[in-house]
């Protein structure tokens, strides 16, 4: 699928970069045109799906950010590295 191909070459403009690299990227011209080009591409690719499948994309993120927060609300969360229990684990 094309869109795992972007996915690629997007994280292929970042893979070697710690994440303070990764937020100035946009500080060097010419690195963060192609950082920006890679988006554009996922973004088209993505929205294209969407399109295909029927689905709003605004709406999924929103679903996905609303269920996060009530399985890992940040007074219990924050600092944690653990995962909330799947619904099909048993306890």
């Amino acid at each position: 699928m094309a869109l795992a191909g972007e996915v690629g070459e997007l994280l292929a403009e970042l893979q070697w970069l710690t994440p303070e690299e990764s937020a100035q990227v946009m500080a060097d011209p010419e690195h963060g045109a192609r950082v920006r080009a890679e988006i554009g591409d996922v973004m088209i690719y993505l929205a294209r799906l969407s399109d295909i499948l029927g689905i709003d994309p605004v709406a999924a993120a929103t679903d996905k950010l609303t269920e996060a927060a009530r399985r890992y609300p940040v007074e219990r969360s924050y600092g944690s590295a653990a995962k909330a229990p799947s619904a099909d684990s048993a306890g």
